[in-house]
Order: structure tokens, then C-alpha cells, then sequence
């Protein structure tokens, strides 16, 4: 405010010195401001002086003496209107007019590179402090195009400017594909190699956010952006870092984007992202995992990762880091353990220990998720028996009964169940356990959920507690009978193949049970059965639905 006050004061005072002799050319002695000049500069004068301290407001009369300075001929007075939205930007809550762009935009382009560096940080303020409209006033203007035209500044202070604002803008996809559209991509790849490191931060920020869009990376690929983002992992700055880490994460979500990040430097890539576990930055290390996590959807990298020795600092994340961070690295121990060469050092390393201790803690959501998912991947392999020793499927049930678990967590947690279930010493723990409140809460998912995986895999796993066929099953079934055959009505009439499937598998084992099976028979399932083979579902279906029938 100080720069903008001594302009314009000197502007005002020698104004004021009007007395010139009769006998001098009239033209050398014209008045420094115009009439119109000398208001505007006082309407701003009287703002500044008057409400400074207030929350700014920018009248129709402010709006026109910035335009009135922004037009001058006077290079001093457009910097004077340049230095003047540097100030009210940062304060002004008010959604700017479109009809304040244009001499933003006029300002933005100008000679002077003291006007730039003010105009563009009163549009980056603009769209960091202003409210969300501010964001679409500013890409309907066209201020984009000069935006990124400016990051080709030979002034770093213009170059941090242009790229915090077009950071900021590229929240929304429409704006970043625009902003890809418009060429940006190129001078933001050139300013993440900037020795000034508020420049580089600044660029490696806007090319993050343009990593969320999908259609986005193919261009970025293409531009060189998957080699940047892996060099600069290896800075010292932790936001960078963050940036770059997160950046891989996005792009790794892609196949086909994958096996780039992953050619790139000859997996490079991820020995730098395990040497960033050890980071004392939480939220590097937290990024870190993502990227790794996304990385390992690809079986030649979950082995990678593994022998490159990841697992030890997962686990300590595990043990020792932020809830997000803890649950980012059990979302890449759930990768790693999809494939069958990792399990027995998994389980080895102790990491049941750990996922017992963290499915007992409460409100630890995601990490409940990715730690059911992980069960369920170990005991998809041959690590059943030891899941049920070590106590994760009394976990898993702790977890399961709590009636507060979101969706999410219910859904992986009976998912891991249902996979579980078909192993015999885990099926005894299903039963036994509980007191029959598991199984109930079992029926009462299948028929009440509105979340089809959580309905699905619940059945799932009724099926497979209720095949033994003994005393106890017997009991159970009796005693969740009505629910039962509403789910099973329900899945019947369900369009989804799959759940007509599940649903005759599942009558199929409770047929052995001489009590649903006399239910069954005055019910109005085998109706519902016979028209299935009437429908056009396939044929495997309708074998199974004859067999059903006829046991």
C-alpha cells in the first residue's frame, strides 16, 4: 500500500502547482493528470486513507477510476492502478465483475514489468482469497491465455505469480483441461526445473492438479512430465517432493501410464519412492505410499517393490505415523499382498500383529478397509490358518458388529469374511462366535443394504457358515429363518445374474437342513425358481436353478 500512496500522493501534489508565467508556450506547462485522472486518483486516495483497516468494497465508482488509470497514457498511473488491485485483492471478498477483467487483463499485458508483477499478483490473490466465482470470472475473461504467456516471463516474480494463479484455477476439471488446451503444459514443465524454488513449488503444484484429470496425463506423458516428476523427487524440498510423489500417484492410476512411470530410469522410480518412506515428512511419506500403492496394481511391481525392501518401512509407518499416512501404508501392503511370491514374508514380518492392533483402534475407517482388503488377499492365498491363529478374523468380527462402520468398511470387512469363509477353522469361528449376532447381522445386511457389494458378499458368507450342516447351523437358520427368506426372495427377483447365482448356491447348502428345507418347500421360492427357467438369464444359471428344484 506504502509503493501505491507514494505514487499517487506525488502525482496529487505536483498537480497542485498550477501557477505558470503568461509567457511560456501554455502546452510545456499542461497539468501532469487530467481532470479525470486527478478525481480517480482521489477516489482511491480516499479509500485507501479511509478504509483501509475495513473490508474492502469495490464500487461502481472505484471500478471506473481503476479503468480511468488502467487507460492512461501515463505508465505511472497503470502501475499506480496495478498496485492498487495488488492491495485490495488480498481482503476483497466481494466476487469480481466481469467488467473488471478486462482492464486486469490490460494491466497483465503491459510494457511495464513493475505494473506485471503487481497485476498478476492481484489476479493470483483474486483466485486464492476471493470466493469461487472469482475462478469461473477469470476463465470466462480469457485471462488464461495471458496467464500462460506470462510464465514465460523473464521475471521470476511474474513466473511464481502466473503459475500460484494457475494453480489455483486448476480445480475444477473444466479448467484444468482448458488450461492443457491452451498450451500450458510445456512453460509449467520448464519453470519445475527453476532454480527459485517458491517458482518450482508454484509449477510443480499446477502440473499436480492437471494430473486428476484422466484425458490430462496422455498429454503430460507426451510432454516429458513423467521424467520431471521422477527427478524431482530426489529435491530437498518436502513440497516438491509432496507435489511429484502425489503427481506419480495420479498418473500411476493409468495401465498404460504405469509401466511409462515405471520404464522411466529403469525403475528408478520406485527406489526413490521407498527411499521418501523413510521421509520425516509425514505427509511426503503418506504420498509416497499412494504412489507406490497405485503402482503395485501391476504384478511385475508388486514383486519390485517387496524385494527392493519396502516392507520394513511400511511397517513403520504403520506403527509410528499420522492416521492417513498409517492408512496409506496399509493401502500399499494390501497391493503387495495380492501376490502369492509376497504372503509368507508379509506374515513373517509381523504385519498381522500390527493390522490386529489397528482394526481394535476406533474411528480408523480407512485403515480398516485396506487392512480387511489385505486379510482378504492373504487368505485368498494359503495364509488362512494362520489369519484365524494370530486372532485378525476375531478382528475382523469386532470390527464387523460395530454398527457406526460406514459402508466402505462394511463392505471390504464381509468381502474378507466371505473369503475366509470357505477355509474350515475360520467357518468354525464364524459360527461359534458371536453368540449368533454374527449371522444375524449377516441376514440383516443382505436384506437391508442399500450398498449391492456389502448385500453380495454378506450372502456370501451365510452360505458358506451355514454348509456344515450340523446342530449349531441348524439352530442359526431357525433362528434367522424369516430373515433368510426374505434376502433369498429379494436376490431371486434381483436383476443382477450374479445375485440369482449366489442365491441358489446358498439354498442349495441350506437344503441339507431338514427344517429351512420344509420351509422352503411351502414357500413361495420354488415358484420364484421356476420362473427363472422361463428367463432368458444363462444357461448355467437355470442348470443350477433345475438342481435346486430337484434336490
Amino acid at each position: 500500500m506504502e509503493v501505491f500512496l507514494d505514487y499517487c500522493m506525488s502525482y496529487c501534489c505536483m498537480c497542485c502547482s498550477c501557477f505558470c508565467p503568461r509567457d511560456f508556450d501554455d502546452d510545456l506547462y499542461e497539468p501532469l493528470l487530467l481532470e479525470e485522472e486527478r478525481t480517480a486518483v482521489n477516489e482511491l486516495l480516499n479509500y485507501l486513507n479511509r478504509e483501509y483497516e475495513e473490508k474492502p468494497v469495490l464500487s461502481k465508482d472505484r471500478q471506473h477510476a481503476l479503468s480511468i488509470l488502467t487507460y492512461s497514457h501515463n505508465e505511472d498511473l497503470q502501475r499506480s492502478a496495478a498496485l492498487c488491485l495488488a492491495e485490495l485483492s488480498e481482503r476483497l471478498q466481494q466476487p469480481i465483475p466481469m467488467e473488471l477483467m478486462e482492464p486486469l487483463i490490460v494491466l497483465l499485458e503491459s510494457r511495464d514489468i513493475e505494473t506485471q508483477k503487481a497485476a498478476s499478483l492481484a489476479i493470483s490473490n483474486l483466485t486464492l482469497y476471493g470466493p469461487d466465482s472469482n475462478k469461473v470470472t477469470i476463465m470466462q475473461s480469457g485471462a488464461i491465455h495471458v496467464l500462460i504467456r506470462l510464465l514465460k516471463s523473464p521475471s521470476r516474480e511474474i513466473q511464481c505469480n502466473a503459475c500460484g494463479c494457475i494453480t489455483t484455477l486448476a480445480t475444477t476439471d473444466v479448467n484444468k483441461r482448458e488450461i492443457v488446451r491452451c498450451g500450458g503444459i510445456p512453460s509449467l514443465i520448464k519453470l519445475a526445473r527453476s532454480q527459485d524454488l517458491s517458482v518450482k513449488r508454484n509449477a510443480a503444484g499446477a502440473l499436480l492438479n492437471l494430473t486428476h484429470v484422466e484425458s490430462n496425463r496422455s498429454a503430460l506423458v507426451s510432454a516429458g512430465a513423467v521424467q520431471l516428476f521422477i527427478d524431482l523427487l530426489d529435491t530437498n524440498d518436502t513440497d516438491v517432493q509432496y507435489y511429484c510423489a502425489a503427481a506419480i500417484s495420479n498418473m500411476a492410476v493409468d495401465e498404460t501410464h504405469r509401466a511409462t512411470v515405471v520404464k522411466e530410469g529403469n525403475h528408478k522410480v520406485l527406489t526413490v519412492l521407498i527411499r521418501l518412506l523413510q521421509s520425516p515428512s509425514d505427509k511426503v511419506k503418506c504420498q509416497a505410499c499412494f504412489a507406490l500403492r497405485n503402482l503395485a496394481s501391476d504384478e511385475p511391481n508388486q514383486v519390485a517393490i517387496v524385494e527392493m525392501g519396502a516392507l520394513p518401512y511400511l511397517q513403520n509407518i504403520m506403527q509410528a505415523s499420522e492416521d492417513e499416512t498409517m492408512a496409506a501404508a496399509i493401502a500399499a501392503l494390501r497391493n503387495l499382498s495380492i501376490h502369492k511370491a509376497n504372503e509368507k514374508l508379509i506374515i513373517e514380518k509381523g504385519f498381522l500383529v500390527d493390522l490386529n492392533r489397528i482394526l481394535h483402534e476406533p474411528l480408523l475407517w480407512d485403515a480398516h478397509c485396506h487392512a480387511a482388503g489385505t486379510v482378504r488377499n492373504l487368505a485368498a492365498g494359503s495364509q488362512a490358518n494362520v489369519i484365524v491363529e494370530q486372532g485378525v478374523l476375531d478382528s475382523l468380527i469386532f470390527v464387523f458388529l460395530q454398527t457406526t462402520s460406514p459402508v466402505s468398511v462394511q463392505a471390504e470387512i464381509t468381502a474378507a469374511m466371505a473369503v475366509m469363509g470357505s477355509n474350515e477353522s475360520a467357518r468354525k469361528r464364524l459360527t461359534n462366535g458371536g453368540t449368533g449376532k454374527i449371522l444375524s447381522r449377516l441376514v440383516s445386511l443382505a436384506v437391508n443394504s442399500t450398498h449391492s457389494e456389502v448385500q453380495y458378499n454378506s450372502a456370501g458368507t451365510i452360505g458358506q457358515m451355514l454348509s456344515a450342516g450340523n446342530d449349531l447351523t441348524s439352530h442359526l437358520i431357525s433362528t434367522n429363518q424369516s430373515g433368510i427368506m426374505t434376502y433369498l426372495q429379494q436376490f431371486l427377483e434381483s436383476v443382477d445374474p450374479a445375485f440369482v447365482h449366489i442365491a441358489l448356491w446358498t439354498i442349495m447348502q441350506l437344503l441339507n437342513d431338514p427344517g429351512f428345507h420344509a420351509a422352503f418347500d411351502s414357500s413361495e421360492l420354488p415358484h420364484r425358481i421356476e420362473d427363472i427357467l422361463k428367463s432368458s438369464l444363462p444357461s448355467q444359471i437355470k442348470h443350477l436353478a433345475r438342481t435346486v428344484l430337484a434336490k
